[in-house]
């Protein structure tokens, strides 16, 4: 097989396929295109497992019986012998970069993944708090800045600058910060 040629460290790779599809929504581009690319792997393969893993020897006994010149065979399978020893296989420069940036990639993926845990471990504790929450409905005005006590500075500075002028049905604005970035003055929020 062909596929023996192939280094080791190679073979001993395996790509889920199957895990990657599941991931993938169906009747999307990127899943139409796996699906051909695994095609093409898969006749790639096909093609390289059909030649065999050594070539097969050839048989000067063969030659010798259908060629009638004497010495010709015999000269040619010296030839052949001669040559084959002599084939120069280029020297292997590449594994060894190849191995060091694969341990650079794995280095680089770990603290990725450590990072991408980190902030997901944070958000769900976010969430957690959230989930905590009394509904909003059910929530005083102490319960909310207790709990964002950020808004509860947005809300003094506009009270402060007589923004709201005794109007609180734009409290909502300036909790946004929508009243404060607008440029608005009491007047024109209380016209609308």
């Amino acid at each position: 097989m062909a596929a023996a040629r192939v280094d080791s460290k190679l073979l001993s790779r395996t790509f889920d396929w199957g895990k990657v599809l599941a991931k993938l929504p169906d009747g999307s581009a990127a899943r139409k295109d796996l699906i051909a690319l695994r095609a093409k792997h898969d006749q790639l393969r096909e093609r390289l497992d059909s030649n065999p893993a050594k070539a097969a020897p050839i048989d000067f006994d063969q030659y010798r019986k259908m060629i009638a010149k004497p010495g010709f065979v015999d000269s040619m399978e010296k030839v052949y012998t001669d040559l084959l020893g002599k084939v120069p296989y280029p020297a292997d420069s590449f594994s060894a970069e190849i191995d060091s940036r694969q341990k650079d990639a794995d280095k680089h993926f770990a603290t990725v993944i450590t990072e991408a845990k980190d902030i997901a471990q944070e958000l769900q504790m976010s969430l957690d708090e959230f989930n905590k929450l009394p509904p909003f409905e059910n929530m005083t005005w102490d319960d909310f800045f207790d709990r964002f006590p950020k808004y509860e500075q947005r809300l003094d500075k506009a009270l402060f600058n007589y923004e709201l002028d005794g109007n609180l049905q734009h409290v909502d604005e300036v909790i946004e910060g929508k009243l404060e970035s607008s440029g608005q003055d009491s007047a024109a929020v209380a016209k609308k």
